[in-house]
């Protein structure tokens, strides 16, 4: 692992560390890089805010774990994640600052629902701007969903949860982007 690597994860585990005492809405970076020996500039060379951190955290450790040739999609592959480190998303979930996870999940979710609808409508065609709005109705229920699991303590386990929701998102995406192509027939 490189240098800045190596930095980046001192930063990064420092900060799961304080998460463990304190809610990180209260966590400044002046003590993250005060529990970790380092300074000011050495944490906004690598990162340019605390929520930036949490965000490599989450994109760091999913890169390495995701593996979607395998029958998980992306959504098992972040249920299953997000429960297997429950303590730091918890309070990563619950966090309402700006550019927060929720915001970085949206992004995420939303590729993943793009494609789905992309994947439902086949050879049939919608304009873009009702595809990203189907995405983003679906990407938004979504992210409020994992984030009220999140808030309510990731109490059941992730097979059981994607299990509920995954199938109910894609009916009905199916079921929606079936009626806008009966609507546009119908015009």
């Amino acid at each position: 692992m490189s240098k800045p690597e190596l930095t980046k994860k001192l930063i990064a585990d420092t900060l799961k560390k304080l998460m463990t005492n304190m809610n990180l809405d209260k966590i400044t970076v002046q003590d993250i890089v005060n529990a970790c020996g380092l300074n000011r500039k050495t944490f906004y060379y690598h990162f340019k805010d605390k929520q930036d951190l949490v965000c490599w955290i989450f994109d760091t450790e999913f890169a390495a774990l995701t593996d979607l040739n395998q029958d998980n999609s992306v959504f098992d592959e972040l249920v299953e994640h997000l429960y297997k480190n429950r303590e730091f998303y918890v309070a990563a979930l619950s966090s309402d600052v700006q550019n927060n996870l929720k915001e970085h999940f949206f992004e995420i979710i939303f590729d993943s629902s793009m494609n789905k609808v992309k994947e439902v409508l086949g050879a049939n065609e919608l304009e873009i701007d009702e595809i990203k709005l189907i995405a983003s109705f679906f990407s938004n229920g979504i992210v409020g969903s994992i984030t009220q699991w999140a808030k309510e303590g990731m109490k059941s386990f992730p097979y059981q949860y994607s299990a509920k929701l995954y199938p109910i998102t894609e009916e009905c995406i199916k079921f929606i982007v079936n009626r806008y192509l009966e609507k546009k027939e119908e015009v």
